[in-house]
């Protein structure tokens, strides 16, 4: 009996060894649901169901361990991965001392099938059990980061007591420090029975992006597919518009809710994506072709991080009301509360007539994206964007094939027409060339002779309008103290003994200055500089300052100059032309 305990244990311990060797990343976008077939429907026929409408993984019903085991046979025979809901993973399994054997347990009983997406864990947790569903979650994670731990979060409208935090930003913040999940998953029902939106849908999008973002965690949504208690049942526009604007907002995960449809509910005319024989109902269709669109988006949208999510600003004429600030809400007033108009420094500028969302992405190698959905599921969009110079060419992502379709720009502009709550992705082409450092200067020799160049001659002081035409540098005085910088040089150590400067100055004082910095002083200051006169009498003169018998300039590495023509009294608006200026 004992040696036959040791193989049993050994089995387990090599079982979690080999499966603690990747971190869990989805094999593509997760699409999901809640509340699946019930356990007389655990069928392939029925699997085949899920798998042709669309989605990624499914389950989500508790079946038994031999129940979820048949169905994960299922779901491999069909191409789909499945959400287990196994009771000892979840909080009252804390109850044993041996806790973590049982975890051991339902991952080797789960954890080598080729179909498993992940574990159940929770649903809407309040902050009391934070701690504990964070043992549990972790312990998974340890025992089998291939497949997720899945705990969903409440909504920003849940109250206070439900949350067990005084924020919805507190309760985030808490639930990621705490329980480290792998991912960042909440619920939101927007589309309410009086033919109104929940004020709150985008700022719960943009608090759950922050906060995936601040803490790395891929954010995942659960839509509403399900007619009940105050909610409306989605038509195909209000379909689309939650998924999209879902998109726009960086969400990496969509869920429905529900799939399947309650005996009870379908009695009171509630229906889901199935009724209750598991027959496809009307959304069926919509949510098939729509989750073909997500899983096509989704092979880029993985990869892309979000950089941005703005909303465009009202027209000033567009005779179309700013967000209301008591209810009925609409989806397509203007300047939804908890959100960022789009600014000029925004990726891309858009303009219309109806109010649009709009995603920046970038990839891993800088290239840019952009998701544009549509604010409202009522009325189509007619949009322009303006992309930025360096841009040269835009692509359009088909959302049924995954092509990449060149698009024709107008100048920099596109024009765009979004579909009630459609969105498009499109790939900004072109790259922006930053300025390279120039390498420092190792002589001094500036002639001024090509047009428009100052060769490197800036911080100018009391000096403006500096224009280089005809071989000189023309600059016009604007101060008491004019003078002119040139920096990023690289003499060595007693390399000249003057500096020569060919120039004609206006009336003023008669004398002007010259100034540098060394690698050992790299500041201008008082005790490095010469003094040398000048003739202020508006002919050219050349000056040779005599620089080799200062001690801050003899074996020093010279790194900067400054020049001051005069050391003032030029009235402003006089000019002071520069020929050349040269080392000896």
């Amino acid at each position: 009996m004992r040696v036959v305990t040791l193989i049993v244990v050994s089995a387990l311990l090599l079982s979690t060894m080999a499966l603690a060797q990747t971190r869990w990343q989805p094999k593509e976008f997760p699409i999901g649901y809640w509340y699946g077939p019930p356990p007389e429907a655990n069928t392939l026929e029925t699997w085949q169901t899920v798998a042709d409408a669309g989605f990624t993984f499914g389950g989500m019903t508790g079946y038994g361990r031999e129940g979820n085991l048949r169905m994960l046979d299922y779901c491999q025979q069909v191409g789909i991965q499945a959400m287990v809901i196994d009771g000892r993973t979840q909080l009252g399994t804390l109850a044993s001392d041996n806790w973590r054997e049982v975890l051991r347990q339902v991952v080797a009983d789960y954890g080598h099938h080729p179909a498993l997406f992940g574990y159940y864990i929770q649903d809407e947790p309040n902050y009391r059990s934070f701690r504990d569903l964070g043992l549990i979650s972790q312990e998974l994670e340890r025992l089998d980061p291939r497949h997720l731990p899945y705990i969903n979060l409440f909504p920003t409208y849940a109250s206070v007591e439900q949350l067990g935090n005084p924020t919805y930003a507190d309760h985030l913040e808490t639930f990621l420090s705490i329980v480290k999940p792998v991912i960042l998953s909440y619920d939101h029902y927007a589309l309410l029975s009086n033919d109104s939106e929940r004020p709150d849908w985008f700022e719960n999008l943009a608090l759950i992006r922050e906060a995936a973002l601040r803490h790395d965690k891929p954010p995942w949504v659960i839509i509403l597919s399900l007619p009940h208690l105050g909610y409306r049942d989605p038509t195909a526009a209000e379909m689309r518009w939650q998924v999209y604007t879902s998109l726009a907002y960086g969400m990496k995960g969509i869920m429905y809710f529900t799939y399947w449809t309650h005996p009870d509910w379908e009695k009171a005319g509630q229906i889901a994506i199935v009724d209750s024989q598991g027959r496809p109902a009307r959304l069926y269709s919509i949510v098939k072709k729509l989750n073909t669109e997500i899983r096509t988006l989704g092979r880029v949208l993985l990869g892309l991080e979000s950089t941005g999510v703005y909303h465009t600003r009202q027209p000033a004429a567009s005779g179309s009301p700013a967000w209301p600030t008591a209810p009925p809400y609409r989806a397509d007033d203007w300047s939804p509360p908890g959100t960022m108009v789009l600014g000029a420094d925004a990726e891309v500028g858009v303009s219309g007539q109806q109010p649009v969302v709009v995603g920046t992405f970038r990839d891993a190698r800088g290239t840019a994206y952009v998701l544009v959905a549509n604010q409202s599921f009522r009325t189509a969009a007619d949009v322009t964007l303006t992309v930025r110079p360096h841009v040269t060419g835009v692509r359009l992502m088909d959302p049924s094939t995954g092509a990449m379709r060149p698009q024709t720009l107008d100048g920099r502009k596109l024009s765009l027409r979004l579909d009630r709550g459609d969105g498009k992705l499109l790939r900004l082409e072109g790259r922006f060339e930053r300025p390279e450092p120039a390498p420092p200067l190792s002589e001094i020799s500036f002639e001024f002779d090509r047009a428009g160049q100052r060769e490197g001659w800036e911080g100018f002081n009391s000096l403006a309008e500096p224009v280089v035409r005809g071989g000189t540098l023309t600059l016009t005085v604007t101060g008491e103290d004019p003078f002119m910088v040139r920096g990023n040089l690289g003499l060595k150590p007693n390399q000249y003994t003057a500096i020569a400067v060919r120039m004609k100055l206006p009336p003023c004082n008669p004398e002007g200055q010259l100034f540098w910095v060394t690698s050992e002083s790299p500041g201008f200051s008082d005790d490095k500089y010469v003094n040398f006169p000048v003739q202020p009498d508006g002919e050219w003169h050349e000056y040779r300052i005599p620089v080799a018998r200062h001690a801050q300039w003899k074996g020093k590495a010279v790194r900067g100059i400054r020049l001051d023509p005069t050391t003032g009294g030029a009235a402003p608006g006089s000019k002071i032309e520069i020929d050349w200026i040269r080392g000896e």
